[in-house]
């Protein structure tokens, strides 16, 4: 850590020739107020805008010219700028980021121009049916917390945001002490550390040190079974059957994610099985897991003809009653943790994994080494699996429809027996 409070993390590999880099800031749509609803986001757009130093054409052109990818994203938690490229074009990359971060212009014409950007971001958002049904869903279980609300914004608060607000948000939380810097790949971690340190923001004489965060309130994930739906346009129906689960920090998420492997986590799952193989329903059927730092979203989903979406329903009412009244047998168990162990390492075996999860684990606090996650995971019993699935749905699941319009009555007649 650097006297600033800038957090810098790395893992050399040495066979490969790739630098991959990402500088993640500990703020996301969580931390957003009503009134900053999307802020985060837009700040993630704007900074690519320019500095004194280089234009937004120069600071795409600098990376890609040399073969490499520059890109970001916003999170419910924290945003991540990253970039990859090779090896030998390291420093360039850091330049282009640390420059953009602490240094950006942040001009009212750029603003107002991406605006525009981000109200067409928003309007592609909302024609995908996908997308509302996990709105819906997330809505209706977090209600007006920050969890609850999407990370884009909404049409009303982007066309409210000005630019003395996006600058002063920058400034709150792009700190040295907000950041983490995370690189896997091709690294030289004391080189990386001092290039760093030669940038007035994250050197000794920093802006300030890490803010002593404010404690955001607790989330309270909310029960009932009820349907949520939207009407569009559409062939077929999206649907989310979703309820509220375990954060980072519980234990019981090792038994949940083994649990979302059993029922959806492949074409071996029981829910694939019983609803495209044996049945013919639909053509996929998922189930997965989102964790935050003290709470979850669990989620099962799918698209299907209106008319296959109550007979969906009921087998997965169905498949979901079974585990949790008989639990499944060891060797189903074992299958599961040895899926979970091959997915998860094959998914971290590239150096942009790697550094993504480097500085995820960083920025949340989550920072066991994954062999340790690993062997939480082989440590659940059935007995453990078969309790998480008896909990999951205690209070009744949230079925979020998005398309043509169906009937509600039998949807909500089998979400009350649940």
């Amino acid at each position: 850590m650097l006297p600033s409070g800038l957090q810098v993390v790395t893992e050399e590999m040495s066979s490969s020739r790739a630098f991959c880099v990402g500088f993640f800031a500990r703020v996301g749509s969580r931390q957003e107020s009503s009134r900053l609803h999307g802020a985060s986001h837009f700040l993630e757009h704007v900074l690519f805008k320019g500095t004194p130093r280089r234009t937004a054409e120069e600071i795409s052109y600098a990376v890609e010219s040399v073969g490499g990818e520059l890109n970001a994203y916003t999170a419910k938690e924290h945003t991540c700028f990253h970039a990859r490229v090779m090896a030998d074009d390291a420093e360039l990359v850091v330049d282009v980021l640390s420059d953009m971060i602490t240094d950006s212009l942040l001009l009212g014409r750029d603003i107002d121009a991406e605006r525009d950007v981000i109200m067409d971001e928003i309007a592609m958002h909302h024609d995908d049916p996908g997308e509302v049904a996990g709105d819906l869903v997330t809505s209706a279980i977090f209600g007006d917390h920050g969890l609850g609300r999407p990370v884009i914004g909404s049409a009303r608060s982007i066309t409210a945001l000005r630019r003395n607000q996006v600058d002063a948000y920058w400034r709150r939380h792009y700190r040295a002490g907000e950041i983490v810097v995370a690189a896997a790949g091709s690294v030289d971690h004391d080189r990386l550390v001092e290039q760093l340190g030669s940038f007035a923001a994250f050197g000794d004489q920093a802006r300030s040190p890490r803010r002593v965060p404010r404690p955001s309130a607790p989330t309270v994930a909310r029960g009932g079974p009820r349907v949520v739906s939207a009407v569009r346009d559409s062939a077929q129906v999206s649907a989310i059957l979703a309820a509220g689960c375990p954060g980072m920090f519980d234990d019981r998420r090792y038994a949940l994610g083994l649990l979302s492997l059993v029922l959806g986590g492949g074409m071996s799952s029981r829910l694939f099985l019983e609803v495209r193989e044996r049945r013919g329903l639909a053509y996929s059927i998922e189930a997965g897991e989102s964790v935050y730092s003290d709470a979850g979203l669990f989620s099962i989903d799918w698209q299907c003809a209106p008319e296959r979406l109550t007979e969906i329903l009921g087998v997965v009412r169905r498949v979901t009653g079974e585990l949790a009244e008989t639990g499944l047998a060891e060797r189903e168990l074992a299958q599961a943790k040895t899926q979970l162990r091959g997915q998860t390492i094959l998914g971290y075996e590239g150096p942009n994994s790697r550094m993504s999860r480097l500085g995820g684990s960083a920025v949340s606090g989550e920072d066991r080494p994954l062999e340790e996650h690993l062997a939480r995971y082989d440590a659940v019993t059935a007995e453990q699996v078969q309790e998480m699935a008896q909990q999951l749905f205690a209070a009744g699941p949230v079925l979020g429809v998005v398309g043509p319009k169906v009937a509600r009555r039998p949807l909500e007649s089998i979400l009350d027996r649940w």
